[in-house]
This record gives C-alpha cells, structure tokens and sequence, in this order.
C-alpha cells in the first residue's frame, strides 16, 4: 500500500491545511491586500502589476508572488490567467521582498467587470462562488471591514 501511495502523484504530498475561511476572515488577517493585474509567471511564481494597495504597505507597482511549487499549500499560479485582475490576500515570503498566496482559505477574489467573485463570506471550503459589487468589496476592505458589504448575487 506504502509503494502505491507513494507513486500515486498528489497523493503523498497532497496539501493538508486547516480552512482559514472566507476571503472576508482571512482579508483582515494578512497583512498585504492588493488589487492587482497578472503580467506573467516565472517557475511556480507570478509577477502581478499592483493597481492599488488596500490594506498594508508596498511601494513597488509589480510584485512577485509564489504559488505551489507541487508540494505546497498554495493555489498554481494558472489558477490566475495572465491579464486578469484580482483581489489578492498575501503574506510575506519569510527572508524575501517577495509575497506567497494561500489555498488554504479564500486569499483571492476574481474582478469580472463590476463585480467580484469567490468565496467572500461562504465558511465552507466546497461553497459555491458569491458575486459582490467591486466597489462594495473596495469599500469593505479599505475600511478594515467596517463598512456594510452590498447584497450578494
């Protein structure tokens, strides 16, 4: 059973995280936010265009940011097309200017249009997607989650 699981790839190193939760428990708790465009990847990294910080300090306009390398609680950086926008919750890479991105919990939101979407306030790691007015989550999080988020879709 040991040689089996062993070569079964995802299966040894499968990533075991406890759920941080949604993007709006886990937003609060990092320390960088940003709103940010996807310009390319390097390895398992991707270099992203900062439009606006929103919590937190970083003076640089592109950022790196670190995703899994296969062995990694982190969500693959294709999971983040190049030449889409994001909301992004990260953390510092420790000894690094560079920052790393969590999968374990919702540190990302999709800007489609107008909206956002993703697991804003959803607790369960399988809930489905909510869409929520962009200005309403800018609003939201600039204000350290003081202000109302708008009604979701």
């Amino acid at each position: 059973m040991l040689v089996a699981a062993l070569a079964a790839p995802g299966v040894a190193l499968a990533c075991r995280c406890i759920w941080a939760g949604p993007f709006t428990t886990v937003a609060l708790a990092t320390e960088l936010v940003v709103l940010a465009d996807v310009k390319s990847y390097e390895r398992h990294g991707m270099d992203v265009a900062v439009v606006e910080v929103l919590k937190g300090q970083e003076d640089r306009r592109t950022i790196r940011v670190w995703g899994d390398d296969g062995a990694l609680c982190r969500p693959y950086v294709s999971t983040f097309p190049r030449g889409t926008r994001w909301i992004l919750a990260l953390q510092r890479e420790p000894g690094s200017s560079d920052y790393t991105i969590s999968g374990c919990g919702a540190f990302w939101l999709a800007v489609k249009g107008d909206q956002v979407v993703g697991r804003v306030t959803a607790t369960k790691r399988a809930a489905p997607d909510e869409s929520v007015p962009l200005a309403s989550m800018l609003a939201w999080i600039r204000s350290g989650g003081a202000t109302p988020l708008a009604s979701f879709q």
